[in-house]
């Protein structure tokens, strides 16, 4: 491998780790309130999770075989 790729591959890898390296610290120092306010934790939709769909079922139904033939 030629010196100038080698120094090439270590700019990119040094300013990737750098770059990383800032994101951490950032998201670190910013307040952790700002981010849940959009997430409440409940479901869209809570009574749709109750009822199992056609596709749940069919799959449901293969893993049982499939477990049932080992």
């Amino acid at each position: 491998m030629s010196t100038t790729t080698e120094t090439t591959l270590q700019i990119i890898l040094s300013l990737t780790a750098l770059t990383l390296l800032y994101m951490l610290l950032r998201s670190r120092t910013k307040d952790p309130q700002e981010d849940e306010e959009d997430y409440s934790g409940s479901a869209r939709d809570p009574e749709s999770l109750s009822d199992p769909t056609p596709e749940a079922l069919s799959e449901l139904d293969r893993l049982i075989q499939k477990r049932s033939d080992r």
